[in-house]
């Protein structure tokens, strides 16, 4: 009957076709404007676009979209980090699986951050990582016992063991003359929580020579015995399956044998920067959109 609308055999009643074409289209353009960015965050086609992915759901996030809005478009090769965040943590080998199934090919660039924290009893998913990755060509920065460590290292130097345990490390960040806006670094929520925005961002910004040496020094100092920073290999990984592990894990500096669980206390965030020539002797001068 003409009721203006259509029926089924169910009986429910239900807006005219033309009506639900009409609402689909819309329900389109709304999203499609939903998650509409400004130009400014796409790369420049020209740039060298990286991968990467971590656990943390914050403060990676954070470091790296500070380091990607302040020096790409600096001086030197124009680079972007594709940053591919995840709604919670993730396990290590589940990062590395993330930053694959994110890259557009499999030969693109792609690095995995992720933690050693021994509280998270994540020994057997780190090595899978650490073997995953460099079966399928990804550079992993992996941080003992954590990210804060590196964080750390843009002030003052720090070798001692800390077996996973991050509470010492977190302690000197907060406690740090320098360190402006970490003193209730993860002590709460909000602006005490993991962030990197604003003010500890910007301290961080201009030490980044300094954490680089700093962390170098670390990988001469490994108990491995004969590892050496000098050893680093920057240029791209040619792809999956070019390299055994032995090569891929002596493009860190550490040497055939040196178990990564051991690397106490080490990070390799510093080997990013470097390949992007950042804290180096030789280092680009900003030039990205804040």
């Amino acid at each position: 009957m003409g009721t203006g609308a259509e029926g089924d055999d169910d009986g429910v009643s239900r807006p005219p076709a033309e009506s639900r074409r009409v609402n689909r289209r819309k329900g389109r353009h709304e999203a499609s404007r939903a998650v509409r960015r400004d130009l400014g965050s796409y790369p420049d086609e020209s740039s060298r676009i990286i991968y990467l992915a971590a656990e943390g759901e914050r403060t990676e996030a954070d470091y790296i979209k500070l380091i990607n809005d302040t020096y790409r478009d600096g001086q030197g090769e124009k680079f972007f980090l594709r940053f591919t965040p995840v709604r919670k943590g993730l396990r290590p080998d589940q990062v590395v699986a993330h930053v694959i199934a994110q890259a557009s090919s499999p030969n693109d660039e792609k690095w995995a951050l992720f933690d050693r924290d021994s509280e998270d009893n994540r020994d057997k998913a780190i090595r899978d990582a650490m073997s995953t990755a460099a079966r399928e060509g990804v550079q992993v920065a992996l941080s003992h016992p954590s990210i804060e460590l590196w964080l750390l290292l843009h002030f003052q130097q720090f070798t001692s063991q800390e077996e996973g345990r991050s509470g010492t490390i977190k302690d000197r960040l907060r406690k740090h003359p320098k360190a402006d806006g970490f003193a209730e670094y993860d002590t709460k929520s909000g602006g005490r929580g993991k962030g990197l925005a604003g003010q500890r961002g910007q301290t961080l910004l201009g030490k980044e020579q300094t954490a680089v040496d700093n962390a170098r020094k670390l990988v001469d100092l490994c108990p491995h015995g004969t590892c050496s920073a000098k050893n680093l290999k920057l240029d791209k990984i040619p792809g999956p399956r070019t390299e055994t592990y032995e090569e891929w894990n002596r493009r860190s500096g550490h040497a055939d044998g040196c178990d990564p669980l051991k690397r106490d206390p080490s990070t390799d965030l510093w080997r990013l920067l470097a390949s992007l020539g950042i804290g180096t002797r030789k280092a680009r001068t900003p030039g990205g959109r804040r």
